[in-house]
């Protein structure tokens, strides 16, 4: 167990470590005359002043006033704060500052706290001193935090040395996500092909480190690669067929205006998030057959590989049936805003049908369940033959 828990600690400091920065042939922020903006500052043009801005995190000790106003873009009252806040990190860390928090009538960009609340602090200083702080966002970490220690305690507790296995596997692909796939995408690589590559490593990690060096870790890595292969292979042909651009979010467009001079392949990207987002279910379904050809060759060594494929068929196919509601369930669940809106407003289905943002996520759903679908006979294939080698080398 103790090696385990050193390789988790390892793998858990690289995927917090930050991504190193990546330098483009030609930085925007290399023009002397925007040194300003590069070291992270921001400039009063009126008095011509460079303020260095920062963020910190801080507590509300006390709300000082509150006053009802008008808000001067939708005429509707909102309330205005006055609050003293504890700084809890940063440079400034221990000051205690007064901001001021305006109120806005909108749920989206509204914040409206209390005494003992988190905030974070947005800090505009000059040499070494705040000229002026606002209240940029609560502050969130703190239950995310509580639930990635309940997760891992309750992974290590439940599953103990496989449950460290597992952790330190999610770790690794994290590290490989954070640190080689994003960045790389930022050096302008090819955006399917790092994603396949990343994905195969980092199935074959997991696989090998969670089941061993066995023909049933080997065959749910075939088999994974198969499915993730088929699933990118189905969304590209469909996404160029369909015109899917890869613009269907907000978050796609500002990729437009990133401070690197690097022509992102936008609709790559969006083939390279289904792949990423079908890698998980494949790997499910494609160790729950190995693991049953494996188990059904053990209760009966005397089995031939083609009643061992028909075993992981069977297997496969209950499996199906739960995993394709996960998949489509999932990437509905993170459409029901959107759904809503075109329900309320009664929206043509020719018209829902062809926006790019629904298209995307339809492709996205059905390419990763026909990769989850087509991974259980690739898997049952593989993992048939090889036990069923095994079978005859043992007898031999």
């Amino acid at each position: 167990m103790g090696r385990y828990f050193l390789l988790l600690m390892l793998l858990l400091g690289m995927a917090f470590t930050p991504a190193a920065p990546v330098q483009a042939e030609e930085d925007f922020y290399n023009n002397e005359d925007m040194e300003w903006l590069h070291e992270g500052g921001s400039i009063d043009i009126e008095a011509g002043i460079a303020f260095q801005t920062a963020l910190a995190r801080g507590r509300v000790i006390e709300v000082v006033t509150e006053e009802e106003v008008l808000d001067i873009l939708t005429n509707e009252p909102v309330i205005d704060q006055t609050l003293k806040v504890r700084l809890t990190s940063g440079d400034f860390k221990g000051e205690e500052i007064i901001v001021q928090n305006y109120g806005m009538h909108s749920p989206v960009y509204g914040i409206h706290v209390a005494k003992g609340d988190g905030v974070v602090i947005a800090l505009q200083t000059e040499e070494e001193e705040i000229k002026e702080a606002y209240i940029a966002d609560y502050l969130r970490e703190p239950p995310i935090y509580v639930l990635i220690v309940l997760f891992v305690l309750a992974l290590l507790a439940i599953g103990r040395r496989r449950g460290a296995k597992a952790l330190c596997s999610l770790l690794f692909t994290m590290f490989m996500i954070w640190q080689v796939l994003l960045p790389g995408f930022l050096r302008g690589y090819n955006p399917i092909m790092l994603t396949v590559c990343i994905a195969t490593l980092s199935a074959m990690v997991t696989l090998f480190i969670v089941g061993g060096l066995t023909y049933k870790s080997l065959a749910a890595v075939l088999g994974t690669i198969g499915g993730v292969v088929i699933a990118g292979l189905a969304a590209l042909i469909v996404g160029k067929a369909a015109h899917l651009t890869g613009f269907g979010s907000e978050e796609a467009g500002m990729l437009l205006y990133i401070p690197h001079n690097v022509n992102l392949d936008i609709q790559g990207l969006l083939f390279a998030g289904i792949i990423i987002g079908a890698l998980g279910a494949v790997m499910d379904v494609s160790i729950s057959v190995a693991s049953a050809v494996e188990e059904v060759k053990k209760a009966n060594p005397a089995l031939p590989t083609s009643a061992l494929i028909q075993s992981g068929l069977n297997v496969g196919r209950d499996i199906m049936g739960t995993m394709s509601n996960t998949l489509i369930l999932a990437y509905t669940g993170s459409s029901v805003p959107l759904l809503l809106i075109f329900m309320a407003y009664q929206e043509p289905v020719l018209k829902m049908l062809n926006l790019d943002l629904i298209a995307s996520e339809i492709v996205r759903a059905l390419s990763g369940s026909l990769g989850m679908v087509l991974v259980v006979p690739l898997t049952a294939v593989t993992a048939g033959v090889f036990f069923g080698r095994r079978a005859k080398n043992t007898e031999t």
